[in-house]
């Protein structure tokens, strides 16, 4: 069978076709057989990130960036689409995808971020599943961070600088000179008073010296005295350590008790006594007594009155042994 030119030229345009899609989805890093598992991840701002960028995992692409664009819900927000290569690499949910700088350069890459949180079963995402996203500081933020303390810093000291240059000029002028001398002036006058000054307590000092060496001939005479009599100051301690012995040893503690016991029984009888209770109770509470008292001694003045009155009613003589008729 003889195969036409035609044939031929379609079927090498074909291939080359067929080659041509293979190459540029392998340049791009996409699989050259079967079809990659798509997941989507949301940002703020795209920050630069571009498609077939990398999709890493502790620094081992496993994955690209299929597309960036605008959510299609909501305008404020970057939809990235991404792929996985491996099949065997499952995400659990909880991974986090963050947007970072990849190199120096600043060529960005999705870091991926496993949950390895194993304390409960894990679950996976699957195909057509959105990931939770962040933004990682860029090396620009980075180095604007540290340098801008730095920068503020710089232009303070340029500014402290700068008043320190006004000052000194300012030190040299004219009138400024005019007032260096009469500061000087002044400092010298201070010098001259303060000498003065040196002298007169030098000279006070030399008078006091007598007065000090009396004043510390006292207080050594004291001090000897003291020394002499520590025996006798002992002694007195000791007396006063035996006083203080023998009290505790006196059983001054139990008497004390027993007053103390005494004199609450001696309130508890008065207390009786004002409550009425008791013979000596009654007596200073009751009138009976009173009343009888004052009955009997009315009584015997009566019988006193009546003796008087009529003596021969109770005493009688009888010479001759005759009565006499009581009435």
């Amino acid at each position: 069978m003889r195969v036409s030119k035609e044939f031929k030229v379609g079927l090498l345009v074909v291939l080359g076709l067929l080659l041509l899609f293979v190459g540029v989805n392998f340049l791009k890093g996409g699989p050259l057989f079967g079809k990659n598992r798509e997941f989507y991840v949301n940002f703020g701002n795209s920050s630069g990130l571009q498609v077939s960028n990398e999709v890493q995992l502790n620094g081992l692409k496993v994955g690209q960036v299929l597309s960036v664009g605008l959510h299609p819900s909501y305008a404020d927000t970057i939809q990235v689409k991404f792929s996985v290569d491996n099949e065997e690499l499952l995400i659990p949910f909880g991974s986090k995808i963050e947007l970072i700088s990849s190199d120096i350069l600043g060529t960005k890459a999705l870091d991926l971020t496993l949950n390895n949180d194993y304390s409960s079963e894990l679950t996976f995402y699957e195909t057509g599943d959105t990931l939770k996203g962040t933004i990682a500081q860029s090396l620009e933020e980075q180095i604007n961070e540290e340098i801008l303390p730095l920068k503020k810093k710089t232009e303070e000291l340029i500014s402290s600088v700068d008043a320190i240059i006004v000052s000194v000029g300012a030190f040299w002028d004219t009138s400024a000179a005019y007032t260096i001398d009469e500061s000087l002036d002044e400092v010298r006058f201070a010098v001259g008073t303060f000498g003065d000054l040196a002298n007169n307590l030098s000279v006070l000092i030399k008078k006091e010296t007598d007065m000090v060496d009396k004043i510390l001939n006292d207080v050594g005479e004291v001090t000897n005295n003291l020394a002499n009599k520590s025996e006798q100051i002992s002694n007195t301690i000791d007396n006063i350590s035996a006083i203080s012995d023998t009290l505790k040893d006196s059983g001054i503690k139990s008497v004390i008790i027993e007053t103390k016991n005494t004199l609450a029984e001696l309130n508890g009888v008065l207390g009786k006594v004002n409550n009425g209770e008791g013979s000596l109770g009654m007596l200073l509470h009751t009138d009976s007594l009173h009343n009888e008292l004052i009955e009997t001694n009315q009584s015997l003045q009566n019988l006193l009155d009546d003796m008087e009155a009529n003596p021969n009613k109770y005493v009688h003589f009888s010479l001759f042994g005759r009565k006499t008729k009581m009435n």
